[in-house]
């Protein structure tokens, strides 16, 4: 397992999103494959920053705890992934009580924003001893062109809340 270096206590801005740990995630050796944590990774973005529509959320969707401009196929803006970094520092194995993702933004750029991570379990609510860090770019785009959109001051000041102090990694 690599390490990275003494991660900063997530700030008192991060979301808490409880992720399924599915049994078709392990892989052999049975533990969560690495494959897995980036859909484990996906899924709290997704809880935390897509943006449902209106009709989904009156049916019983949960609402972006802090929406994103853009969502659904027909929205003029998109998300898409420009980076994605993982350092796994100890074993996931299946738990039936899911997996804790830690997640805030700790940068919030012109036309991108990266989202950090701590994947935990409940029995290490303080995030001691965390099984993965990552973080995530997301960049925002026109939907037809494809090209950077900046972040508007409305976005800026829906996240701004969210924000806090990046993870330090080791190359």
């Amino acid at each position: 397992m690599a390490s990275s270096a003494a991660a900063p206590a997530a700030p008192d801005t991060a979301v808490d999103v409880t992720v399924p740990v599915r049994w078709t995630d392990l892989d052999a050796y049975g533990h969560v494959n690495n494959a897995a944590m980036v859909r484990l990774l996906e899924e709290a973005r997704i809880a935390a920053f897509w943006l449902a529509p209106a009709e989904q959320i009156a049916l019983g969707a949960p609402a972006a705890i802090a929406p994103l401009p853009g969502g659904g196929t027909d929205a003029p803006v998109s998300t898409v992934i420009a980076s994605q970094r993982i350092v796994y520092t100890r074993m996931l194995g299946h738990r039936r009580d899911g997996a804790v993702v830690r997640l805030w933004i700790s940068r919030l750029g012109g036309a991108s924003i990266a989202v950090d991570y701590l994947v935990l379990t409940r029995d290490d609510p303080g995030g001691t001893s965390p099984y993965a860090r990552a973080r995530t770019v997301v960049v925002m785009v026109d939907a037809v062109s494809g090209r950077p959109v900046r972040l508007d001051a409305d976005s800026r000041e829906r996240l701004a809340p969210f924000t806090g102090e990046g993870l330090v990694f080791r190359d």
